[in-house]
């Protein structure tokens, strides 16, 4: 045989075992289908119910009035149904393995092995679809190469994350065609009433839930208009409706947090007063402390499902509108400079201690600077919220990040990121309007703390009111007064 030419008999052979490779192939890949949609084990014992039945009841093919070779496709055609329910089944996903082959190398989005990844499943759920992928590919390079893939794929990737392996990635996109509400009222029913979980918007995976429990502390930044206030105010109101102990920082001279929210707690304006509750906070958090470690309790939620009804301990939020008001040294005199010193430093204290002892902090802010939000700050307040900034530095000082700068221009976008994910979301429009009218006293009724001093700032007349128990081991302070007789700031 002369050199260039090939066997036909050879090439025959190979098409031949290339051809039960790929069949076989296939079947695996419906085989994996069924794995992953359940409903579809239904068709399949629906085929093996025929198939057995084609094999029981075999004579009556042989029966029918055609040629022997018509007999004998009809009776191969129902015994083999299982495989061939199998082969349908695996034959979309095989065409699907084909596509996303293609587009990887059309990116060159390719392992160290020379390999690109290979579809394991795709699967829709409502607007969503659920990509999973094998490759030798690490997850870092995967979100570095997000761009790219979403532009590939003509999606958008909500999230990136392991697929019980690290050689395995999960992918949930939607298509670029959907877009975010640019308007969502804010409803009661959005609560969700479990312990320190607190939702602020919605994105195309759902709500966005914060849980203080795992991270206690929040930051929201944005430029004015943007809706930043917005969602510290929506917070607060779930936080009150959970029978939450709030104090309120307004260094604008009240304005974010009015008269109308005095009844709910204190509204301190000026830095002063500000000191005094964070000494008395950090005071706090240490007696608490001392008594979740007594009972041997991680945090103040297993703290409280231990312990007795009157011995639990109220769950206190600080709400700042304006931290850099509060923290900026810029032309402030020595005495101020030194002020705003103790106010950083209590700040970062709690910022670091407070996760376990249910003190909360909830803090905005609307020009980002480093000297404002320290290292301490940022890097114990986890949960991040991000409205649309011109300024990269601030994009990057609030997220790590410049995609504040890429937000539509849209009162109320912003950007959520709890971790390594970054995704966007529209925030809640709550009304302020929902308070007018509502009873404190319902929600004040049950308000217990640890340190007498504290709760005598929540009653913000000349003299407090008195208090209706005080417990013998002078530790904890259970507070029942009428917020309707306080004195309002002037």
């Amino acid at each position: 045989m002369t050199p260039g030419t090939s066997d036909p008999v050879e090439a025959v052979l190979t098409g031949l075992f290339k051809g039960i490779g790929r069949f076989f192939k296939t079947l695996g890949y419906g085989i994996k289908k069924l794995n992953k949609a359940k409903p579809l084990i239904i068709g399949l014992v629906i085929f093996l119910g025929v198939a057995t039945a084609a094999y029981i009841y075999r004579s009556l093919f042989f029966e029918i009035d055609a040629p022997i070779y018509f007999q004998w496709l009809i009776y191969g055609l129902f015994l083999a149904s299982p495989f061939l329910y199998l082969y349908a089944l695996g034959a979309h996903l095989s065409k699907a393995v084909g596509e996303y082959y293609r587009l990887f190398e059309e990116i060159g989005f390719i392992g160290r092995d020379k390999r690109y990844p290979m579809l394991l499943y795709k699967k829709e759920e409502g607007k969503k679809e659920i990509l999973a992928f094998r490759s030798n590919i690490p997850i870092t390079a995967w979100e570095k190469s997000k761009p790219q893939l979403e532009t590939a794929f003509d999606a958008e990737i909500l999230k990136i994350e392991p697929h019980g392996s690290k050689r395995k990635v999960k992918l949930t996109t939607i298509s670029s065609d959907f877009r975010l509400p640019e308007r969502i009222d804010w409803n009661d029913e959005y609560i969700d009433h479990k312990d320190g979980v607190y939702v602020i918007g919605e994105n195309a995976l759902g709500p966005i839930y914060i849980d203080v429990n795992r991270t206690p502390h929040v930051l929201a930044a944005g430029e004015t208009g943007s809706g930043k206030s917005v969602i510290l105010r929506c917070l607060f109101w779930q936080f009150i409706k959970k029978y939450g102990l709030p104090f309120m920082l307004d260094f604008k001279g009240g304005v974010e947090f009015g008269i109308k929210y005095e009844k709910f707690g204190e509204v301190i304006t000026e830095r002063k007063q500000a000191i005094e509750l964070f000494e008395l906070l950090v005071k706090e958090n240490t007696a608490r402390f001392e008594k979740i470690r007594a009972l041997d309790c991680k945090n103040l939620k297993e703290y409280n499902r231990i312990v007795g009804e009157d011995e639990r301990l109220t769950r206190i939020g600080v709400f700042c509108d304006e931290i850099g008001e509060m923290l900026d040294k810029q032309g402030s005199s020595g005495a101020e400079k030194e002020q705003i010193q103790k106010l950083s430093g209590y700040l970062s204290t709690l910022a670091r201690l407070s996760r376990a002892t249910g003190i909360n902090l909830f803090l905005g802010v609307q020009r980002p600077d480093a000297n404002v939000i320290t290292g301490q700050i940022k890097n114990n307040v986890p949960v991040r919220i991000c409205g649309r900034f011109a300024d990269k530095s601030a994009s990057e000082i609030v997220l790590g990040n410049t995609d504040a700068c890429r937000l539509p221009e849209i009162k109320g976008r912003f950007l959520f990121k709890a971790g390594a994910d970054t995704v966007e979301f529209q925030a809640y429009l709550f009304d302020d309007s929902a308070i007018d009218g509502i009873d404190a006293n319902e929600f004040a009724e049950n308000h217990r703390v640890i340190t007498p001093e504290l709760s005598q700032r929540l009653v913000n007349a000349p003299k407090p009111l008195p208090m209706k128990s005080v417990p013998k081991d002078a530790h904890a302070v259970k507070l029942d007064f009428d917020y309707g007789k306080r004195a309002v700031n002037k």
